[in-house]
């Protein structure tokens, strides 16, 4: 792919280079790294940077037509390139590009991906401007063998899980089953039809000697006079080989007990590519898929990426003849299908996300993640590679401002303005309703940082001056550095001194464990950290209703007369109506009801509380979409429709109900019609009460 821009002519020396790249890499890597199983290879990223300079070096006039004076200046290129990523793990460099925002580097990555199966799949294709026509031109038999190649690598993984595991093959990577089924197909169909022209083939395999421009004065004048061009792909090249690098470090460490030293490895990556620029070869970088081959063969320390190179170096050496012979399509066919798996689905995702997103706050950040995405794709697809990077490094920079200056705290809400989704009876909303000021949320998002920290702990302190539990919800949190984490576990401690209670919810995988490294030793985490925001809300009123325990019923068990659901009911038509409910006990995480049952009965609540829980589409999980509280009724459409259930119904503790059957309402109608009309009327308020409290909710959520 590097050398591509030159012609065909210059296949050999491409792969040449690429092999030299991965042989010099992975020896000087494996003496001068850590000790690890980590292999390097030439990458599509940077081989793509290479033949970006390669195009604009041949726009030039005095050196367009030296072809092997352009390969010179690639050489020159990693030479430089490897010198910068050396000295940008000496300075620690690493510790600033490992915080590229993702948006950014999918862009690019996907911009490299679409320019990678362009590249492969615009030869076979004749683009008329005037007419916008697109037609497909010469050598069809080409085209089908590429995209077989390309279909057969996509599609062998699935192909393969179908296979028992102990069998080979569906540990064999698809790159080599497309290698080796391309070949297979291409001197198959030539003996079936010598005269089919399926493409030429790699040809002889000659390694370079770029140290013989040393000696020559005037190669040098040209390079120097196209410096311009070379040290900005070189910089650009070290960035990109550092955050390949990165991940095949991340990669590596969350399969095994690896201590890596981004500084001595870094260092020990651009050196290597440095000397692999000496013996002519291309930049390489630390590499996911052979690493993780590797280590799940048994490669655990420094020989494994030695190995691999000498083995690299016999294969070089010791079978030119059969290298040569490889079809110049089968490459293509395996290039376009690493353009096509290399697309990152993540910005799928986003797009679910803008359209799906609940509140407004998740969706302007889908929308924001996508138009960074869009915006360093395009530039790299439609302008240029170099581009495409400096303006992602550009917009990273630019985020990680907009990020700090941003206010950490979104919004405050107190308890008076938002409640959980637990239906509970009056006398208990009421009571919440009088105390909601001793209960706050604050609405995070952005990076909390020393920037904005004391600024949380000035408005911390300050409303527990009237709020006794105070939630910190983190869904729109970024990250927190040591700064902020400091101020986080000093306002933990405050809060014990004070007496009061500080929760956290919707905490970022990646912030997780540092807020669990802030709980005292004395709680649990569960005690602390909720999983969403209406847990959190939950927790606090229960808390703030034991807290106002004087002002609710003592009784255990509720009975009929203190059943907010039977009001205006008389003395006389309770004692019937007892005689048509039965009482029942469900233990803690008891199923009550199962979704899609019939609905043939409704219950009373008259101790403990139950959730609802809705399945989702795909059947296998479900979300509690609401909680409620002894004095409520559960079950109730049962009695205005004979539907099936829609939602099932947990007890969320120790439960006992009065049961009232369908069968037994329906002979209330007939035979005592005043207590029947009475239950649907308290029915009607029950539901307007319902409904008046889900639309506060929804005006405080927003």
């Amino acid at each position: 792919m590097a050398f591509a821009p030159l012609g065909p002519d210059f296949a050999a020396a491409g792969a040449a280079a690429g092999l030299t790249g991965a042989i010099v890499t992975g020896i000087v890597v494996g003496l001068v790294a850590t000790s690890s199983f980590i292999i390097a290879s030439p990458r599509v990223s940077e081989s793509l940077l290479l033949a970006s300079l390669i195009v604009m070096l041949s726009k030039r006039p005095d050196i367009a037509n030296d072809k092997a004076l352009i390969v010179i200046a690639v050489f020159s290129c990693v030479l430089l390139g490897g010198l910068f990523q050396a000295i940008f793990g000496l300075a620690g460099v690493a510790k600033i590009i490992k915080f590229t925002p993702h948006p950014v580097l999918v862009g690019f990555l996907n911009g490299i991906a679409v320019l990678v199966a362009v590249s492969q799949l615009k030869p076979y294709f004749l683009i008329n401007p005037a007419s916008s026509n697109v037609a497909l031109i010469d050598e069809p038999s080409m085209f089908l063998l590429m995209v077989g190649v390309a279909i057969l690598m996509l599609f062998f993984p699935m192909v393969a899980k179908r296979f028992p595991a102990r069998w080979a093959l569906g540990k064999t990577p698809p790159v080599l089953v497309g290698f080796i089924g391309g070949i297979g197909a291409f001197y198959f169909i030539k003996a079936l039809d010598p005269g089919l022209d399926l493409g030429p083939i790699v040809g002889e395999v000659n390694f370079a000697n770029p140290v013989r421009i040393l000696d020559n004065v005037e190669a040098w004048k040209t390079l120097v006079r196209h410096a311009w061009d070379i040290l900005p792909m070189s910089a650009i090249l070290a960035v990109v080989a550092t955050m390949d690098s990165l991940l095949a470090f991340r990669a590596a460490q969350s399969v095994s007990d690896l201590n890596i030293s981004p500084v001595r490895d870094l260092f020990a990556q651009g050196l290597a590519n440095s000397v692999s620029a000496l013996a002519g070869g291309t930049t390489s970088a630390a590499s996911p898929s052979p690493t993780m081959a590797a280590y799940r063969a048994g490669g655990r320390n420094w020989p494994v990426p030695i190995t691999s190179a000498l083995i690299l170096l016999a294969l070089g050496v010791l079978f030119p003849k059969y290298l040569a012979k490889i079809p110049s399509v089968v490459l293509s066919g395996i290039l376009l299908a690493v353009g096509i798996s290399l697309f990152d689905r993540w910005v799928i995702q986003v797009v679910s996300h803008v359209r799906n997103a609940t509140t407004s706050l998740d969706r302007r950040r889908s929308v924001y993640d996508l138009v960074v995405v869009l915006i360093v794709m395009g530039i790299t697809v439609f302008y240029s590679v170099i581009a495409g990077v400096i303006v992602g490094c550009v917009l990273a920079g630019i985020i990680f401002v907009m990020n700090m200056s941003r206010p950490i705290v979104r919004r405050i809400l107190t308890g008076s303005e938002i409640r959980s989704k637990r239906l509970r009876p009056a006398k208990d909303v009421e009571i919440l309703r009088d105390t909601g000021s001793n209960r706050a949320v604050l609405q995070l998002e952005g990076v909390l940082f020393f920037g904005n920290a004391d600024d949380l702990s000035a408005r911390i302190k300050s409303l527990f001056q009237t709020a006794d539990m105070i939630t910190l919800d983190m869904r729109g949190v970024n990250d927190v550095d040591v700064s902020g984490a400091n101020i986080l576990a000093n306002l933990v401690n405050k809060s014990r001194e004070l007496k009061k209670i500080l929760l956290f919810c919707h905490i970022p995988p990646a912030c997780l464990r540092t807020i669990e490294s802030l709980i005292p030793k004395k709680e649990t985490v569960e005690e602390l950290i909720k999983p969403d925001l209406d847990s959190a809300l939950e927790w606090m009123e229960e808390k703030s209703l034991l807290m106002n325990a004087d002002k609710r019923s003592r009784a255990d068990v509720l009975s009929l007369e203190e059943m907010e659901f039977l009001a205006g009911i008389e003395q006389q038509d309770l004692d019937r109506l007892s005689q048509r409910l039965m009482r029942r006990e469900f233990t803690q995480g008891e199923t009550i009801c199962q979704e899609g049952d019939a609905g043939d009965r409704m219950w009373l609540l008259a101790k403990g509380s139950v959730s609802v829980r809705l399945r989702l589409r795909s059947g296998s999980e479900s979300i509690r979409i609401a909680s409620l509280a002894r004095g409520t009724i559960i079950g109730e459409m049962s009695l205005i429709d004979s539907a099936r259930r829609s939602a099932t119904i947990v007890a969320d503790e120790a439960v006992v109900c009065y049961e009232l059957l369908r069968n037994d309402f329906d002979a209330m109608l007939s035979n005592q019609p005043e207590i029947a009309t009475k239950l649907l009327s308290n029915l009607a308020r029950e539901l307007s009460r319902r409904l008046r409290l889900t639309s506060q909710d929804l005006r405080g959520r927003n």
